[in-house]
């Protein structure tokens, strides 16, 4: 059985015993088994597991050659055990391929992908010295990999080899994450392999998490037995050898071959047993890999330790300035180290690799430890010289820099800031790097320990951010300091984003009370943190008067830019307490502030445009809100301010989805589930995913949206405040529409806190009383549902504003039906109607004519709930509600009334996705648009666009905008019947 050597990368050598596969009939009967639903159109996941040296890569080898001569592309990477660069797993298994790859098919990416794919790909044309990336955006990025592996498998089926998981950095480890979660839709086979006790816990938890289901093989890669060991020795070794090299080897393919390559009377000599890195390595098998060496000269070891201290893969023109020796005797010393089967050719002609991982980590610990760290200091000089990107010069200088060193600091400093967007853990690990080699200097850098807090939470890190902050408090004086006000500020967001709001509270106000009565910029940022403190816990009237609080401070200090963000946060308080009139002057206020200040400066003040975006959402100005939520994702993403994404893009969400557009709001509902993800926030992840829900059960997918809503409430985990409340809310409406009022009615009271559901945003509470309302219904409970009515027509009446009155409408709509008073229904509804369709909320507008057309029918006014029902129809085509439109379709076929006239119903039928482009198109998007908006590519919208002009019989872009327009047009007798609006 081979162990886990690699050969010549792209055609793969076989050298010696451990490269031969001898049983594991099982395991490649599993192989074979994969390959055959990958080419059948699935996707699958094989994963290898066993520790060190039984064999994983020798599968994965026989895996490959199986997978070539069924036709797959195969991509292949290996993890490294030093050179954990950002994403450099994926880099391996991928660059070389993309250098092939036709560049019309990249560039049907779209710019924008091909721009972030191109910050990790040095074959696209960048790489991790890129500038721009440390504006980068990861779940952008995981996104634009997975269209990456869709587009360039060109009719093929794909196999991606991972190879060594156990040693990958953190990027790929999260890259690997989403790709699983979200695997392409193209024939796939992920091959993975590892060590299970070295194995990273996210990634032990994200393997743990998406194996189990039937697309998942987990393959154990245990010893060969005595049987097969005899195989693997063959003839020319006795019975009794054989016997002492099972015992010795234990089975495992890797020791067995490093025993029998020596042989028993080789011991290691001169090389030393100094610092083996491998302590899991026997000593017998160590000795015997030493003694492998044991025949090379001085200078051949040199050699082999130089190529050690520069990687796994190395290049041949960097190891003779690290050995410090002629280059024409580095090429001897290849020679014999290539003959003797130590190291091995690649697909490039300068590099090369060792035999096996273990071989190489027993030839870098075979060195003195003085040797490595002058070795590594060449190195880093060497590759600085030559311009090798920061971050792998960081690879060089944390082993060879000395306590002190501030050149050395300055290269992890700067390297960490390269990378800390794309992968914020490597850049936390090259930041406390910076703080060891400062030594007893590091509390003398409370800057440096904020960066590391900082990049530690976007990591997703929280509790090591939390911990650090707290130490950087430590170093800072008591008084108004701004870096103080910023290490107060930044430890109490970050305890809210790990659900611990009370003692968010009272680090607030101590620092507060230490502060003294003088109001000052610094009492107004403490003030606006205890303000948005009290939002995230439903706490409405204190963050009504914390916000009052830290607008007088920062209007006291003159401090324009915290007077934005004050006004702004107290306009959110406001309509979220239910003073609407305030909040509304508020508001105005805070637009002329935000639209009046330059991009750069508003990027340092997010929270203004944010909580602007987030009360227009609420007051039901969703252009306004669109606008100003898109400039502050833009910000944010050129800003490198993750953090606030999922607020951001929670709020984005919310504004499409009232607004009647789906393909937008689900698509910011995912991305906001993404950033949270990465954040590693209960509170955000809650959010993002009750939104999620949101969109779900707007689409019609009530079951799915249940699950969705279940999942999301069960592992709200230390979530507290306003996230678990509304997903809680959701929850409770998917529980009615999937039939369970008694659960809904329950669900929703108890998130709600109460008959008069105090933690739901005032705005809203008339909506959740129309779903209290329609759960009594259900029940029959018509005293409970007409008393939920009255709430509902109450709490619109305060707010004033036109949605939450549809809300209320419709709520007594329900009840007068129920009740058999069908005209007042129909007229409610459509009142209803027209109270949504004043504010631009089209999907409520388009349930609301349902509401009308239902009482109409019982009316016996057909031509009425026909007319509604076809406005219903059309406004849930529109807004992509397909689940919606067929239901309307059906009621409006039931009452014998016509699908409808234009070329998409007549000819064959669209898919969804062919109408959901159909629409757009409509909208006077441009394919690149589309293919943006939709996170397809350019050429999947002309094909969807050539498959739609086939079935309708139309042969331009602006004859289908024609049949769209047909098709949401009235027909002649629905038309007459329009005075129901």
């Amino acid at each position: 059985m081979p162990g886990d050597g690699r050969g010549t990368a792209g055609g793969r050598e076989q050298h010696g015993v451990a490269n031969r596969v001898v049983g594991r009939v099982a395991e490649l009967a599993e192989v074979d088994a994969a390959l055959a639903e990958v080419q059948a159109g699935s996707q699958r996941v094989v994963e290898f597991v066993g520790e060190p040296g039984m064999g994983k890569t020798a599968l994965l080898d026989a895996l490959r050659a199986r997978a070539e001569r069924r036709g797959f592309v195969v991509l292949d990477g290996q993890a490294m055990e030093f050179e954990r660069l950002p994403f450099a797993v994926f880099v391996d298994a991928l660059d070389d391929y993309l250098g092939t790859v036709d560049p019309g098919k990249l560039a049907a990416l779209g710019e924008h992908r091909l721009g972030l794919l191109s910050t990790v790909f040095p074959a696209l044309g960048g790489g991790t010295d890129r500038p721009d990336l440390a504006a980068a955006e990861r779940h952008l990025l995981y996104r634009a990999v997975r269209a990456l592996l869709e587009s360039i498998h060109d009719g093929a089926t794909l196999l991606l080899v991972l190879d060594d998981l156990h040693w990958v950095d953190e990027g790929s480890a999260e890259l690997l994450d989403h790709l699983l979660r979200h695997p392409p839709t193209v024939p796939l086979l992920v091959a993975l392999a590892y060590r299970p006790r070295q194995l990273p816990d996210r990634l032990a938890t994200t393997l743990a998490r998406c194996s189990g289901d039937g697309w998942w093989r987990r393959i154990e890669v245990g010893p060969l037995s005595p049987a097969e060991v005899d195989e693997v020795c063959a003839a020319e070794v006795p019975p009794g050898r054989r016997r002492q090299l099972y015992e010795a080897s234990g089975g495992n393919p890797f020791y067995l071959d490093a025993l029998l390559r020596t042989g028993p009377a080789r011991q290691p000599d001169a090389f030393g047993d100094r610092d083996v890195r491998d302590h899991e390595l026997p000593q017998a098998v160590r000795a015997a890999l030493l003694g492998e060496l044991s025949g090379l000269s001085d200078s051949v070891r040199l050699v082999a330790r130089a190529a050690a201290v520069l990687g796994e893969v190395f290049d041949a023109g960097l190891v003779a300035p690290v050995a410090q020796t002629d280059e024409t005797d580095v090429l001897v010393a290849l020679d014999e180290l290539l003959a003797r089967d130590l190291v091995r050719p690649t697909a490039s002609t300068q590099r090369f690799r060792f035999r096996h991982p273990l071989l190489r980590s027993v030839v870098y610990g075979s060195a003195g430890a003085g040797w490595r760290l002058g070795a590594h200091a060449r190195a880093s000089a060497l590759l600085a010289e030559r311009g090798a990107s920061l971050p792998v010069q960081a690879i060089h200088v944390e082993r060879a820099a000395g306590i002190g060193d501030e050149g050395a600091v300055d290269v992890l400093v700067r390297a960490a800031w390269q990378v800390c967007a794309l992968a914020p853990a490597r850049a936390a690990h090259w930041l406390r790097q910076a703080l060891r080699l400062l030594g007893d200097r590091a509390n003398a850098r409370p800057e440096l320990w904020m960066r590391l807090a900082h990049t530690l939470a976007v990591a997703g890190q929280l509790q090591e951010s939390h911990d650090i902050l707290h130490q950087v408090l430590d170093l800072l004086p008591p008084g108004p300091d701004g870096q103080r006000l910023e290490a107060v500020t930044s430890l109490a967001m970050v305890q809210r984003l790990l659900g611990r709001h009370g003692s968010a509270k009272v680090l607030l106000l101590a620092e507060l009370d230490a502060l003294g009565p003088r109001r000052t910029s610094a009492t107004a940022g403490l003030e606006l943190e205890l303000a948005a403190g009290a939002l995230r816990g439903s706490d409405f009237p204190a963050a009504v008067r914390w916000g009052a609080r830290a607008l007088a401070s920062a209007a006291s200090d003159t401090q324009p830019r915290l007077v934005a963000t004050a006004t702004a946060l107290l306009a959110l308080a406001g309509v979220f307490a239910g003073s609407t009139a305030e909040a509304v002057a508020k508001l105005d206020e805070a637009v002329r502030m935000v639209d009046d200040a330059p991009d750069r400066l508003l990027a340092t003040h997010l929270d203004a445009i944010l909580r602007v975006g987030w009360t227009e959402v609420f007051l039901e100005r969703l252009d306004e809100a669109r606008r100003h939520l898109g400039r502050a994702l833009d910000l944010a993403r050129s800003t490198g301010q993750s953090y606030v994404l999922a607020d951001v893009l929670v709020g984005l969400a919310y504004a499409y989805l009232w607004s009647g557009r789906l393909a937008e709001a689900a698509c910011h509902a995912d991305d906001a589930i993404e950033a949270a993800l990465l954040v590693g926030s209960d509170e955000l992840r809650t959010m993002a995913g009750a939104v999620g829900v949101a969109v779900a059960l707007s689409g019609g997918d009530l079951p799915s949206a249940l699950r969705a809503a279940e999942k999301t409430v069960a592992e709200a985990g230390t979530a507290a405040g306003r996230g678990p409340t509304i997903a809680a809310g959701m929850l409770a409406q998917a529980r009615l529409l999937n039939g369970d009022a008694d659960a809904a009615r329950e669900t929703l009271l108890h998130a709600g806190g109460g008959d008069d559901l105090p933690r739901f945003e005032f705005p809203t509470r008339a909506s959740w009383f129309r779903t209290l309302t329609q759960a009594e219904l259900a029940r029959g409970e018509m005293i409970g549902a007409a008393r939920w009515v009255r709430r509902a027509e109450a709490a619109a009446a305060v707010t004033g504003l036109s949605g939450q009155q549809g809300h209320a409408l419709l709520a007594r709509a329900a009840f007068l039906l129920a009740n058999k008073e069908a005209a007042g229904a129909a007229t409610a509804a459509g009142e209803a109607a027209a109270a949504f369709a004043a504010v631009g909320m089209r999907l409520y507008q388009a349930h609301a004519h349902m509401a009308a057309a239902d009482a109409l029918v019982t009316t016996g006014d057909r031509a009425g709930a026909l007319s509604r029902f076809g406005q219903a129809k059309a406004l849930f085509a529109a807004a992509g509600a397909d689940t919606m439109r067929r239901h309307a379709d059906t009621r409006l076929r039931a009452l014998g009334g016509r699908a409808g006239r234009s070329s998409l119903q007549g000819r064959a039928a669209l898919s969804d996705r062919e109408r959901q482009i159909a629409e757009l198109v409509a909208q006077g998007r441009t394919n690149r648009q589309i293919a943006d908006q939709l996170f397809v590519s350019p050429k999947t919208v002309e094909a969807h666009l050539s498959r739609t002009f086939t079935k309708l019989g139309v042969s331009s872009r602006a004859a289908l905008a024609s049949a769209i327009a047909a098709e949401r047009s009235p027909a002649p007798e629905e038309s007459r019947d329009s005075h129901h609006d």
